[in-house]
């Protein structure tokens, strides 16, 4: 019986895994029956009361909303950049840089990836930075495979920090902290040692993602590791100000930010000809590219859409005007923050049961600044209104297919966690940590962020993944008697390396630039470079924990 209950308890994410990876299904489909399954075992295996069940997915429902917010707003502005012609300037500003290929892709999928990952995420910087790539002559094969690569550091603190601030919401109700510690900055102490990690190995992500490319062009890394010095210093000028940034303001901004200080850094270097390869490099012939490089779209053909001229600097400001307000109401010295959270209006003792669920909507990024600014966006850069609601037209159809996922999985991870009994009952997600710590113990260190990643691959989102994982790390943590945090920012850190390889991802930029039916060839390049970054996280914590 001791064994039949964890494996019960854990069933419904299992079943989610089952139909994304065993049957392709999408995240939109498979945790609708992951919730199902959920609701089923918590009413018939422990006895759950119906309005215990209720209570807890109404709680659920609110903070889906609350994340929902962040998502269509950061979309939103993106649509409307799009239809503007902002996004097409913002390309123009940085492709005609360098023309060697490697400098290119540490311009377009490393920094303007990060940059893109911070201000929407969700899968946006691989839709938005491969086609580019490809209109700028790189296969669509390795543009999709590097794009996905380089997309990992950044996503920790994804749309202005949704993964931490919304993945690790359903903690709140869970974590014990003294009086003195709010749960912000429970947050904003996990973010900290998120951005350490990124720091110590994201560094080297833009050399791997280079080497990648030139090891799938010309079965080589020479080519690659010839500019290590500049791929260093791309992975410096974002990963370090993305730590600094941690510390200042929490989870929000590092992403944004860094990349938004990080992207102006490297071009500038670049025209000064710091570090620049003496030699471009470039592609072999396109007479001798294997046949799965290319599909329905050819490379040198996929440029934006938008032919508007627009100057760089009125392309960057919408972008530039975010990370100022985020950065305005995210200073504790300036003290807007909690004049912003003031109001927040909740639902206590849910129909009698004693959840509890509350959100501050002036502090939500999704009103505060992204909704202001997307109100502001058709005037600042002459767009039709026929345009702009284009725009938002676009915006709900993307955010449709996130909703559903989005909903089922936080329904499903809060019915989970509420399935305790007040007779003492373990609920679900601590029977399955108990078995957890006990079958792994100091160990867990290392299996914390392979958890995140696959959370991350079968879901398709480190927020979700966070939602599904996230209470069962902490309780995992505590049963080992392993320290909270760090364990909690691995799994951050691994559902960040997940974003490599995940269906989701892979689906979507694959289909931005015809390649769609490649998914396995993509997830074989990336799944070791994944896996491997996930795991050397583990070690680095286990090292720090043991001997610091």
């Amino acid at each position: 019986m001791d064994i039949i209950m964890p494996l019960l308890a854990i069933a419904p994410i299992v079943v989610v895994g089952i139909l994304m990876v065993g049957f392709m299904w999408p995240s939109s489909r498979a945790m609708p029956v992951g919730l199902l399954v959920a609701a089923v075992i918590a009413v018939a295996v422990w006895q759950v009361p119906l309005a215990q069940l209720i209570a807890a997915s109404l709680a659920g429902l609110v903070n889906a909303v609350d994340i929902l917010l962040i998502v269509f707003g950061a979309i939103l502005i993106l649509q409307l950049m799009k239809k503007s012609g902002g996004m097409g300037g913002i390309s123009s500003s940085m492709a005609s840089v360098s023309r060697d290929r490697r400098v290119q892709v540490l311009i377009i999928a490393w920094l303007f990836g990060s940059f893109l990952e911070g201000a929407a995420g969700f899968g946006t910087p691989a839709a938005v930075a491969a086609p580019l790539l490809v209109g700028m002559g790189f296969p669509p094969f390795i543009a999709a495979v590097v794009t996905l690569v380089a997309n990992s550091v950044a996503v920790s603190f994804g749309a202005v920090g949704v993964p931490i601030h919304g993945g690790f919401e359903a903690l709140r109700d869970v974590v014990s902290l003294p009086e003195s510690v709010s749960f912000s900055a429970f947050l904003h102490d996990i973010s900290v040692q998120v951005a350490m990690l990124h720091l110590v190995l994201g560094i080297f992500m833009p050399l791997i993602v280079v080497c990648l490319m030139t090891a799938i062009a010309e079965g080589s890394i020479k080519k690659g590791r010839e500019i290590w010095p500049l791929a260093l210093f791309a992975g410096a000028v974002f990963t370090i100000p993305q730590l600094l940034i941690a510390v200042l303001t929490g989870p929000e901004l590092p992403a944004l930010l860094g990349a938004l200080i990080g992207l102006p850094i490297f071009l500038f270097a670049l025209s000064k000809g710091f570090l620049l390869p003496r030699k471009d490099w470039n592609f072999p012939e396109k007479s001798s590219w294997p046949s799965y490089w290319e599909g329905k779209i050819k490379a040198g053909t996929g440029a934006p859409d938008d032919r508007r001229d627009m100057s760089g600097w009125m392309a960057w400001l919408p972008y530039i005007l975010v990370g100022l307000l985020l950065l305005i109401t995210r200073l504790e010295q300036i003290n807007l923050s909690s004049w912003l959270q003031q109001w927040n209006p909740g639902w206590d003792n849910i129909l009698g049961t004693g959840i509890s669920v509350d959100i501050s909507p002036l502090y939500n990024p999704g009103i505060i600044p992204f909704a202001l600014l997307a109100l502001c966006i058709p005037l600042m850069q002459k767009m039709k209104w026929q345009e702009a609601f284009g725009a938002v037209k676009k915006t709900g159809s993307m955010v449709g297919s996130a909703t559903v996922a989005l909903v089922s999985a936080l329904l499903m991870v809060y019915i989970m966690m509420n399935s305790g009994g007040t007779d003492g009952r373990e609920g679900m997600l601590l029977v399955v940590a108990r078995a957890a710590s006990d079958i792994a113990g100091a160990n867990w260190y290392f299996l914390a962020p392979l958890v995140g990643a696959l959370g991350t691959f079968i879901s398709g989102s480190n927020t979700v993944s966070n939602i599904m994982f996230g209470v069962l790390q902490h309780n995992t943590a505590v049963q080992s008697g392993l320290l909270v945090q760090p364990v909690l920012a691995l799994q951050a850190v691994g559902g960040a390396a997940g974003n490599m390889i995940c269906v989701h991802n892979v689906v979507a930029v694959l289909t931005t630039v015809g390649l769609l039916g490649k998914e396995g060839l993509v997830i074989r390049n990336n799944a070791l470079i994944g896996a491997g970054y996930a795991f050397f996280a583990g070690v680095l914590v286990w090292i720090a924990v043991k001997f610091f």
